[in-house]
């Protein structure tokens, strides 16, 4: 699913940078939402463009908007940091003295001014009236390591006066200072990827020939913010784009999981409603709740036309009251957004929601769906609702039309207990009566022999092949070994039936699909089960595993047949027939609390399989133990090699392909 989500984000990306069409004439771009399966919809715009004001900066990097809706902006291009009045003019101008290339911009309550100078590597804290009240460059504490740069960016302030710091290129997180400028500690690194190839390099290449390897350390953050909690948020550029955003508790944890992002973030902000909102540099911008859900993604790239709302170099963004302003360095302007009806209702759904009053943003979830039926978010926040309310079934529908598998175990196991409760003492006794039945008309056949002549049908039916053939499948229970030894033999199994089992569990496969219930399904919908590509994986698999074992006992003295090895590995596969449709069934009446109990099953069962593979190559070929090990691992490393070669074919023949094509066109043109 992780990789669903991100190619739709992509495509979503390259859609409101690419698609001209919107849904709003007024707007440049296409506002999106997450919609089923993880997948962007087209939504009502959320925020249009509202303004575009020239301003008399140079390559501004950062910008501050107090509570009062003061606006700062580090004019980085003259050095300088402006204040802008009610006309959006200079008004005030600090710091011309002494800075050199503000970078990084904080303004506190007190007017206090935080200011971090990329040229010169310090940090510049500025009183109201523009004097400086201290400076200070490189942490001479030993903590902050010996051979460490600081390298000052971006800068943010909590409410206890703690700076949290920004230096480019520092791997062990954001740097964090007092207003003295004495180092406190790291703050929030960030943590790096290991591949699997990463892994074998450092498991069997000395220390010598690691050292002419890049070293795999984490991106550096590349801005932050704080919120009214000192919760801090940071942007990282660079990294994986589920991992982009992350939200640090007073401890330095990550408590924000894998959410929609960029790996081009640029600036992020948080709201004292808790709406968190962040700009890329290809011009869009993503919000979220205070949950890491998003909310929607709008805005557009620049490219040459120059309409209002599109971005050609965005460094900043701010939220103020019901406007968003970015701010664009190439343009030296602020981009204006204003907030539509649509994202008002959904802003007021979602605070209610996330301060726990779902009843009471119950309306307003209705209502956007009333407006637009695809949006995830509103069935969570309704489903929600009804789940606090008591109202199991409804909330089991839309726990299900948000794709939330957990709620919906919650309210399936509240529902299943009101009717075991309502109905197990019935059930009890149905049981004990069906029993008492049984076991009467057990010692009545006995006596009369009732059902005798079924007995001599069912006898009858079993002289036919295929029946036999069947019934055969069910020694494998208890003598798996000797029967693989009738089908070496010939003297039971058959070709015809072996086909008919591969077909059975290729069946079975998609069936299986289809009737797991929705807390077990992979697929939280029917509708997404891609059935071409299950058959093919099943059927590939199958021709793979037959094709491979019977070369590679063909080289190692193996005394199967083509044909055993096609019947054998049928028959193998019988606890898939046994078992899997079963437990998908089953999966309709468990919850999430009995997940041991389905994957457990599910694990025996491919165990069971697996022993069963390696019994019908040791008795098939002839194998010691030893033999029959060594036999199954370069079957499964021949299966490995013919992947290879044909994905290696295909992209040949696609070169070729396009390479012939281009030819061909080419021709086309000059005649």
């Amino acid at each position: 699913m992780k990789r669903i989500l991100f190619f739709s984000f992509i495509i979503g990306i390259l859609l409101v940078t690419a698609v001209p069409t919107h849904a709003d004439s007024t707007s440049p771009y296409t506002t999106w939402a997450i919609g089923p399966a993880g997948w962007l919809v087209m939504t009502q715009d959320a925020y249009t463009p509202y303004d575009e004001i020239d301003l008399d900066i140079s390559g501004a990097e950062d910008m501050f908007i107090t509570d009062d809706g003061v606006i700062y902006v580090a004019d980085t291009g003259n050095g300088r940091i402006v204040k802008l009045n009610a006309n959006y003019e200079v008004d005030t101008i600090y710091g011309e003295e002494e800075l050199s290339a503000p970078s990084g911009l904080f303004v506190d309550e007190e007017g206090t001014i935080f200011v971090t100078d990329a040229r010169q590597d310090m940090i510049y804290i500025f009183d109201a009236a523009g004097n400086v009240v201290n400076s200070f460059g490189r942490p001479d504490e030993p903590l902050f390591g010996q051979n460490r740069q600081f390298l000052p960016r971006k800068i943010a302030v909590d409410a206890r006066e703690n700076l949290y710091i920004i230096s480019e290129g520092s791997v062990n997180g954001i740097v964090q200072m007092n207003t003295n400028g004495d180092f406190i500690g790291y703050f929030g690194a960030n943590t790096a990827s290991m591949s699997l190839k990463m892994i074998l390099q450092r498991t069997f290449l000395t220390e010598e020939q690691l050292d002419q390897f890049i070293k795999n350390e984490a991106a550096s953050p590349s801005n932050l913010t704080i919120d009214e909690q000192s919760l801090v948020f940071t942007v990282t550029a660079g990294t994986n784009d589920w991992e982009s955003i992350r939200r640090y508790t007073v401890s330095g944890k990550n408590i924000y999981p894998e959410i929609w992002g960029s790996t081009s973030f640029r600036d992020i902000d948080v709201s004292q409603d808790g709406l968190v909102l962040a700009v890329d540099a290809d011009g869009f911008l993503v919000e979220y709740d205070l949950n890491g859900r998003m909310l929607f993604l709008f805005g557009a790239k620049d490219t040459g036309n120059q309409r209002l709302g599109t971005l050609t170099n965005p460094t900043a963004v701010e939220r103020h009251g019901e406007f968003i302003y970015v701010l664009d360095k190439d343009k030296n302007a602020l981009v204006v957004y204003e907030t539509t009806a649509f994202a008002r209702e959904v802003h007021e759904g979602v605070r209610l929601y996330i301060d726990g009053y779902y009843r009471e943003a119950q309306p307003y979830f209705e209502d956007i769906l009333n407006q637009n039926g695809s949006l995830i978010m509103a069935y969570q926040g309704i489903a929600d609702a009804h789940f606090k309310a008591g109202n199991y079934p409804t909330a089991l529908a839309n726990y299900r039309y948000a794709e939330d598998r957990s709620g919906y175990s919650q309210a399936y196991w509240e529902l299943r207990n009101q009717v075991l409760q309502q109905y197990l003492s019935q059930v009890f006794l149905g049981l004990i009566g069906v029993s008492l039945v049984f076991q009467v008309g057990k010692r009545v056949e006995r006596r009369y022999r009732w059902f005798d002549p079924i007995r001599d049908w069912f006898h009858r039916l079993k002289q036919i092949k295929l029946i036999d053939d069947f019934l055969f499948m069910f020694r494998f229970i208890k003598q798996p070994a000797d029967s693989f030894y009738y089908i070496k033999k010939d003297l039971r199994g058959s070709l015809g039936f072996a086909l008919l089992i591969y077909v059975a569990v290729i069946v079975i496969r998609i069936l299986s699909l289809y009737v797991t219930g929705f807390v077990f399904n992979p697929f939280s919908s029917v509708s997404y089960i891609p059935i071409e590509y299950e058959i093919t994986i099943t059927l590939g698999l199958i021709l793979l595993w037959n094709a491979a074992n019977y070369l590679i006992s063909t080289i190692s003295d193996g005394e199967g047949r083509v044909r055993d090895v096609v019947i054998g590995t049928a028959y193998s596969l019988f606890p898939y027939l046994l078992i899997a449709l079963p437990v998908a069934l089953i999966s309709n009446v468990l919850t999430l609390n009995e997940i041991f109990l389905h994957d457990f099953t599910l694990n025996l069962m491919w165990v069971w399989v697996g022993i069963m593979l390696f019994i019908m190559v040791k008795e098939i070929h002839n194998y010691s133990f030893s033999e029959t090990v060594r036999n199954v691992l370069l079957t499964l490393f021949t299966m490995g090699l013919f992947v290879l070669t044909g994905y290696i074919l295909y992209v040949l023949f696609t070169q070729l392909f396009d390479f012939v094509s281009a030819i061909l066109q080419e021709v086309r043109l000059r005649g």
